[in-house]
């Protein structure tokens, strides 16, 4: 009986640690999208710059 509850308690334990890292893999994802952006807002800023000076 007692290998049974451990074994439900290690189920459990893998299924929460595949929770977290696909929350991390979202949260990874979502930070890459975020320094994309602000690349692009740089080179929009210089482009901006540069216009100013045509």
């Amino acid at each position: 009986m007692m290998e049974g509850l451990e074994m439900e308690e290690g189920r459990r334990t893998v299924e929460r640690l595949y929770e977290e890292f696909a929350k991390f893999e979202k949260t990874m994802e979502e930070l890459r999208f975020l320094k994309l952006v602000a690349q692009d807002l740089k080179s929009f800023r210089k482009m901006l710059r540069f216009r100013k000076y045509d």
